[in-house]
């Protein structure tokens, strides 16, 4: 039985601040303490760049800390640091990005 990859991120206070301006009510109804990626769940919502005409204007990011980005690097067996994750309409409803 394969288990399905997450990794659970605990927002700093600043993060919490950039949900707060970037989330629309639809997306974020309660206080948010962490976030957690499911790469298995349609493609690894981390990045490390932006694709040019990949973003639409609902789309947006959360910065990671410097130990986030490890973490997720280390979890997930990345190559390559990444330093945001890809908030999008289709990550929230797939479940490769969930608030919680």
């Amino acid at each position: 039985m394969e288990t399905e990859q997450a990794v659970t991120l605990y927002l700093e206070s600043w993060q919490k601040r950039m949900l707060k301006d970037f989330a629309s009510l639809k997306q974020i109804k309660k206080e948010i303490t962490k976030v957690t990626i499911r790469p298995g769940k349609g493609g690894c919502p981390t990045s490390y760049k932006i694709v040019p005409g990949s973003m639409n204007k609902e789309d947006w990011w959360i910065y990671l800390t410097d130990e986030q980005m490890l973490q997720v690097k280390e979890q997930l067996h990345l190559r390559t640091a990444v330093t945001f994750v890809n908030v999008t309409a289709d990550t929230l409803k797939s479940g490769a990005v969930a608030f919680g």
